[in-house]
């Protein structure tokens, strides 16, 4: 029996000229019409080329699935019968066709997380994150979860929860997140939403899960009104870099009482003044922050940048602050940075242990009020300076024997000048 990496080789070498996201959506959608229709898709590859994208297409029109581009069909006519005997095949592994679909789901969710190159279109995570989300977060099974920036979903479905909300901007992501739900036989509430200015009123969750993304411009005008900046009220004006500072507001919007909140956050916002500073200091007054966590650089796909996860609770017990800095965790390989989930768990372990230690401590709601409310780490940790201590004598000797190999060698070349 093949494995997922055997599978993945194979359609990786099926890509051709498609980008990425194209690859992604031809892929899943050929995935599902095999999963819904097997002995028809046995038969098409008995069939010509034409066949086979009108078959396809039709499927599109039978599902209504808008979203997909019929192009990438007439673009790669060639290889869809070799992309059909690749999940046919693994159908066929699957004893009566049983978890056929989560074979799948895998086999799609690696190509989706194996990319070397970044994505047109999806909001992927990379493995890195789900690794740490799948640690820290912990067990939801039994709670009610939210992502507004859900991408293709796999964040929420890493937790296996049931049932999760999700909402994104893009018709095309939230069509293939669907599908993918579909294929491996999950529930999920999964809409189209421009979760920063939709209007709608608090889903009252127990968990709000998001990676949102980076350094996206927001127009004051096109969120003003929304019911989230109206809890959680800032006298500063809107700018338009204040979108990290607005997922964070519409994340705790969302809550119930009793909830928390697990966002990656840019390490700018941790310390940016503004807006920022203005909702920074609302969240430690109410004692809301319960944790931030440094994470290394190069844990997105394709960046180098640095991360940090912050952690909400509306119910928050202690009165301190828990900052981790996991900036060196993870091994790095070919550049690539690999995050695995035994350093999720390492970086799991700091935020409960109750001691301090190198990489953790809590801080006091009057230290960061000092520090003008800034919850960046590094500057809550003693930073060690080593200072080697000299043997004084021997260090004169050695400049001495130094003295007199300079005066020898300045003698020697005076008596060639003079030789001339």
């Amino acid at each position: 029996m093949k494995n997922t990496v055997e599978y993945l080789d194979a359609l990786s070498t099926m890509t051709g000229t498609m980008t990425r996201s194209d690859a992604l959506e031809l892929f899943t959608l050929i995935a599902y019409l095999v999963k819904q229709h097997k002995d028809e898709s046995e038969n098409i590859l008995l069939s010509t080329q034409d066949n086979i994208s009108t078959f396809i297409s039709d499927f599109v029109a039978e599902k209504e699935l808008h979203w997909f581009s019929k192009d990438v069909i007439r673009w790669n006519a060639n290889q869809l019968v070799n992309i059909v005997q690749v999940f046919l095949s693994l159908r066929e592994e699957c004893p009566n066709n049983q978890n056929y679909g989560e074979k799948a789901f895998e086999v799609l969710k690696a190509f989706a997380l194996n990319s070397n190159k970044n994505w047109d279109m999806f909001n992927v995570d990379s493995q890195n994150i789900l690794n740490v989300f799948k640690v820290v977060v912990g067990s939801v099974e039994d709670k009610k979860l939210y992502d507004g920036a859900c991408g293709l979903g796999l964040l929420a479905h890493e937790l296996n929860t049931q049932k999760p909300i999700l909402r994104d901007i893009n018709e095309a992501t939230v069509g293939m997140a669907k599908l993918l739900y579909a294929l491996s036989e999950k529930e999920a509430d999964i809409q189209q939403s421009d979760s920063l200015s939709d209007g709608a009123s608090s889903l009252g969750v127990d968990v709000v899960v998001s990676t949102p993304p980076i350094n996206m411009r927001v127009s004051e005008s096109f969120v003003a009104g929304q019911n989230y900046l109206k809890e959680l009220f800032i006298a500063a004006r809107i700018p338009s870099s204040a979108s990290e500072s607005l997922w964070i507001q519409q994340a705790l919007y969302n809550l119930n009482a009793h909830g928390k909140a697990y966002l990656q956050i840019i390490p700018g916002w941790l310390f940016r003044g503004g807006y920022d500073a203005e909702l920074r200091e609302k969240l430690v007054q109410l004692n809301w922050v319960e944790a931030v966590v440094l994470l290394p650089a190069g844990i997105l796909t394709d960046s180098n940048i640095e991360m940090s996860l912050l952690i909400l609770n509306k119910a928050k017990a202690k009165d301190t602050i828990r900052m981790v800095d996991a900036r060196s965790f993870g091994e790095r390989q070919r550049r690539k940075l690999h995050l695995s989930l035994d350093d999720a768990e390492k970086i799991k372990e700091l935020l409960s242990v109750d001691q301090e230690t190198e990489w953790s401590k809590d801080v006091s709601i009057q230290q960061v009020k000092a520090n003008k409310y800034s919850l960046h780490c590094a500057e809550y940790f003693d930073v060690h300076i080593e200072v080697e201590q000299l043997d004084l004598e021997h260090e004169l000797a050695i400049l001495n024997e130094k003295q007199f190999q300079y005066l020898s060698v300045k003698d020697e070349f005076n008596q060639l000048l003079n030789n001339i």
